[in-house]
């Protein structure tokens, strides 16, 4: 009995199509092109000013909620988890202050320890990152 000839991994005379390259656009470029949906009455120049200011806020969120995280002791594979609701509560505490703030972050809390959070983790970040003193 005869083996069957081995065949070639890859034909030496095809071409093989190159991957294209991938777009590096900047938010305001992206609006200009068409391939970010402009909101409702804004220009382009002030939603990617809006975007830039919010992308720097998140920036400043996860700088400070880092060492939070890290003294705690929380694996970094539950930083994202920590940084959603620290978003959450920076938005609350661009809406609402003092009485309502602490009703609504102590709300949000109890969301977050239901999702198998760290409750104490959850009030240290409020306290720490917002100044916001949440009671159990």
């Amino acid at each position: 009995m005869q083996l069957p000839k081995v065949k070639p991994l890859a034909h030496r005379d095809t071409r093989v199509r190159k991957p294209s390259r991938v777009s590096h656009l900047t938010y305001g470029e992206a609006l200009k092109k068409g391939r970010i949906q402009l909101s409702r009455a804004n220009t382009a120049a002030e939603q990617s000013a809006r975007q830039k200011a919010g992308a720097a806020r998140a920036s400043a969120i996860a700088d400070e909620l880092r060492p939070v995280l890290a003294a705690r002791g929380i694996p970094s594979d539950k930083f994202v988890a920590y940084f959603a609701f620290a978003q959450k509560l920076g938005r609350l505490s661009r809406t609402y202050s003092d009485k309502s703030l602490q009703m609504a972050a102590a709300d949000l809390i109890d969301l977050y320890e239901a999702k198998a959070l760290d409750g104490d983790t959850l009030r240290a970040i409020a306290t720490t990152l917002f100044g916001i003193n949440v009671t159990s």
